[in-house]
């Protein structure tokens, strides 16, 4: 059979008693001064609804990008491959080069708009860890239509800048590949006149002795061939026609050469491809918002009641405080 703890502390009911009567004093104090709280807690809200009303409003449109496809790169892709037949690059590496542009962009954008006297918020981040070519750009905004509008022309100014470097780019590529394919033709070009002019020196050479040994006709049988050292048996009615329709012949060119001019007429038809590229592509386009990011009125009011009602308790218990204190 148990037996009942004897051993209470000394005064612990008492202290229990006397904390329960503070606590209902405090709280007929609070009741007692009602009015003046209820002053607090108004004057808080109607300052908050106030603010609320009267406060820059902040709206968020948002867009999510990515890599552009391949119809977005497939000019700049087909130009690449024609400029550089052995060593073009990959359409992933395509894609990848000119989002990270983009991107870079952007970073530029960001820091410019943080500049102005009156600043600009626009900020990017990868949608998720598992996704990082896939970016959410935020832009914050005044009004709704501010927030989406200019969100998409900043996206459209960022890619069109980017999307004239490239063009610029490749232009320049282009010039310089045309230069080298020129230069490339003269220099087999005039590899072919040396040898045409050698030729021609040859069958002068052999005309020469044929007519120093008197020979007019051909000299060779049908089973001897000619050489270089043999050409005056030919005879010098024969050397002198072969002379006369090799002076009018073309040049020898070689292969290399008609390769040469077939590339620069792939290289200049790029100059007049219409190129329609862009940096990025659209997953969602910029959004149009629906709920402002602040000022929250429902919140701002709750807050400003509850600190209306502690500053208003507050005044009422140190007013009491005081009135006690003079009393005594």
């Amino acid at each position: 059979m148990m037996s009942k703890d004897t051993n209470a502390v000394p005064g612990s009911n008492e202290r229990t008693q006397i904390e329960q009567i503070d606590l209902i004093d405090i709280i007929q104090q609070l009741w007692a001064g009602k009015k003046t709280i209820s002053i607090f807690v108004v004057t808080f809200a109607v300052l908050a609804l106030i603010y609320a009303f009267l406060a820059p409003q902040k709206w968020s449109s948002v867009a999510i990008v990515t890599l552009p496809d391949t119809g977005q790169v497939a000019a700049y892709s087909q130009a690449e491959n024609v400029l550089y037949p052995n060593n073009a690059p990959l359409m992933r590496d395509i894609q990848m080069n000119f989002f990270n542009r983009f991107q870079g962009g952007i970073a530029a954008l960001t820091i410019q708009l943080q500049n102005l006297e009156e600043k600009e918020d626009i900020s990017s981040e990868s949608v998720s860890k598992d996704q990082p070519n896939q970016i959410k750009i935020r832009y914050v905004g005044k009004s709704a239509n501010e927030a989406q509008g200019k969100l998409t022309e900043y996206l459209k100014r960022v890619d069109s800048k980017i999307v004239t470097d490239i063009d610029g780019d490749l232009a320049s590529n282009v010039n310089s590949r045309t230069n080298e394919l020129k230069d490339e033709i003269k220099s087999l070009e005039r590899i072919a006149e040396e040898k045409k002019n050698d030729r021609l020196k040859q069958l002068n050479q052999a005309l020469l002795i044929a007519e120093q040994s008197k020979i007019k006709s051909p000299k060779l049988d049908n089973s001897s061939g000619t050489t270089d050292d043999t050409l005056f048996a030919l005879g010098s009615d024969a050397l002198n026609a072969m002379i006369e329709n090799y002076k009018e012949a073309p040049l020898p060119l070689s292969s290399d050469y008609y390769s040469a001019v077939q590339n620069l007429l792939a290289v200049e038809s790029i100059k007049n491809d219409n190129r329609v590229i862009s940096t990025f592509r659209y997953i969602m386009k910029p959004s149009l918002p629906i709920r402002r990011d602040s000022p929250k009125k429902a919140i701002i009011l709750i807050i400003s009641i509850f600190i209306g009602g502690c500053l208003g308790g507050g005044v009422v218990l140190l007013r009491n405080i005081i009135r006690q204190r003079v009393k005594n």
